[in-house]
C-alpha cells in the first residue's frame, strides 16, 4: 500500500517519550514504544476499524532506507514519497537489501519530535491504517533536519518475504 503524500500537522497533546539522541533524533527504543502503544488497542483509522496488533520489530535495513529518504527530502526541500532520482519505496528498501512481501511508507514534516509525528500519523486515516495493518511486522524510521530546523520524518513498514 502506498499512502499519498501529505503534510501532517500536530494532533492533540501527546505525552512525551524519553529516549532522544543529543541532536534530538529519537532512539530506536522510542520508536518501538510509540508504535507498540499505537498498536496495543483497537483503533479507528478513518472509517475502518483495526484490531489491536502485535508490536512491530525494528529492522536496521528498513531504518537505513527510512533515514536515507528523510535526508533526501531535506536535500530536495520537499515532502515526497518519490526520491530525488525518481526512486520509490520499493527501490529504497531493495537497495537496502531488504526483501519484502508487503511495504508502506509514512512521511511528514514539521513535527518537533517522534511523539508528535506518530500522533499526527494516527490522526490521518491512511497513515493510521499503515501503522495498524497486520500486513506489516517490521519497521524502520528516520529523521533529518533542514537548515531552518524543520524535521522531515520517514516511517517504513514492511514484512519480509517468507
Amino acid at each position: 500500500m502506498f499512502v499519498g503524500m501529505s503534510l501532517i500537522g500536530l494532533c492533540g497533546a501527546p505525552v512525551m517519550v524519553s529516549g532522544s539522541a543529543a541532536d534530538g533524533a529519537p532512539s530506536a527504543d522510542t520508536w518501538e514504544i510509540l508504535l507498540a502503544e499505537a498498536r496495543a488497542r483497537e483503533r479507528q483509522c478513518g472509517g475502518d476499524t483495526y484490531a489491536a496488533g502485535r508490536p512491530l520489530t525494528r529492522n536496521d535495513r528498513l531504518g537505513a532506507a527510512a533515514q536515507a529518504h528523510s535526508e533526501d527530502m531535506v536535500h530536495m526541500n520537499q515532502l515526497s514519497h518519490e526520491g530525488s532520482e525518481g526512486e520509490t519505496l520499493a527501490d529504497r528498501i531493495g537497495a537496502a537489501g531488504y526483501e519484502a512481501r508487503a511495504w508502506a511508507e509514512n512521511v511528514a514534516a514539521g513535527q518537533p519530535d517522534a511523539t508528535a509525528v506518530v500522533a499526527a500519523w494516527l490522526g490521518s486515516p491512511g497513515h493510521c491504517a499503515n501503522i495498524m495493518s497486520a500486513d506489516y511486522t517490521e519497521f524502520g524510521a528516520g529523521v533529518d533536519r533542514d537548515a531552518s530546523g524543520t524535521r522531515y520524518w520517514t516511517l517504513v513498514l514492511a514484512a519480509p518475504r517468507d
